[in-house]
């Protein structure tokens, strides 16, 4: 791809929702990093570490944060930039960010190829599903309704 084309498919909409995505899944993760710190118990005493279980809540949470940061930019910038360039809104510009989200954040993470296969197809079957029943955001509602 050309670097004017790939330009003309990155605007400030597509930037500014990337990173709303992006804040959103990182607040998400650290609130979801806490409550699984908080259920699963870990050591309670570590050697020469002053609190180590803040020091363990802090890194499940850091964890949680960067996945599920990368999680939303990577689908709302995959799904922005295909329906600039398809000059359409489906499911299909949905399908293939779930894929791509979920085979980034999940299967590349764990360095195999089939797990970033199902991840990535658990993930499009999620967004087709929401697609075709019609979920809609309060965003997209209030688009309909104008």
């Amino acid at each position: 791809m050309e670097h004017s084309n790939l330009r003309d498919l990155v605007n400030e909409e597509t930037v500014m929702k990337t990173s709303k995505a992006a804040g959103f899944g990182l607040a998400a993760g650290s609130v979801w990093g806490a409550l699984v710190s908080m259920l699963h118990d870990g050591p309670q005493v570590g050697s020469n570490v002053k609190y180590p279980q803040l020091i363990r809540t802090g890194k499940v949470c850091g964890n949680y944060a960067a996945s599920f940061a990368v999680l939303g930019a990577t689908y709302v910038g995959v799904e922005q930039a295909l329906e600039k360039y398809r000059m359409k809104k489906d499911f299909i510009n949905g399908a293939v960010a779930g894929f791509a989200a979920g085979a980034t954040v999940t299967g590349f993470r764990v360095g195999s190829f089939r797990t970033a296969f199902l991840s990535g197809s658990a993930v499009a079957l999620t967004s087709v599903l929401l697609d075709v029943t019609g979920m809609k955001t309060t965003d997209e509602e209030e688009k309909d309704h104008h």
